[in-house]
């Protein structure tokens, strides 16, 4: 019988590799160190947002009813007042939804069922190689001493974590 974590933490492993990559490939010339920035936590608009489909998601049959997107602009209409946080939580909410479709319940986890900095620590060498770079670290992307700029922050969340290079 297939073991569900660990073919979401080998999933982890591989999908971060894949946006390393992709990162590393995109950044400007020059750069020497890198940092993997990984949260533990979402922010608290996200949870309430994953707390709101699990509400809605009917485990029987594992789907979400037909009116979800239009149920989920009645919420946001209660819940929210700010209407660029409507929209975030919409496309939240929209990308998550598919996530479930793809990986069932757990999906809407608010947190990581699995401990995100010992899976990337014990494959640091190996990323390193993957990457050619020498000067990488693994840190929490909400560490005041790394003072990470919003815009990087802001694309963290548990299960995805973001290289960061400086």
């Amino acid at each position: 019988e297939e073991d569900k974590l660990l073919t979401r933490q080998a999933k982890f492993l591989r999908d971060s590799l894949k946006n390393f990559r992709t990162s590393a490939g995109k950044a400007k010339k020059g750069w020497k160190a890198a940092t993997i920035l990984v949260a533990k936590d979402y922010p608290q608009w996200k949870v309430d947002a994953l707390l709101w489909m699990q509400s809605q998601y009917d485990k029987a049959t594992g789907t979400f009813p037909g009116t979800f997107m239009k149920d989920l602009k009645g919420w946001t209409a209660t819940n929210v007042s700010d209407k660029k946080q409507i929209k975030l939580i919409m496309q939240f909410v929209s990308f998550m939804k598919r996530e479930v479709e793809d990986v069932g319940e757990t999906g809407m986890d608010t947190k990581c069922p699995f401990d995100q900095l010992a899976i990337l620590n014990e494959s640091l060498a190996y990323i390193k190689s993957q990457l050619n770079v020498e000067d990488v670290g693994i840190g929490l992307v909400d560490d005041p001493e790394l003072a990470v700029p919003e815009r990087t922050a802001q694309q963290v969340s548990p299960g995805k974590p973001v290289l960061w290079m400086r």
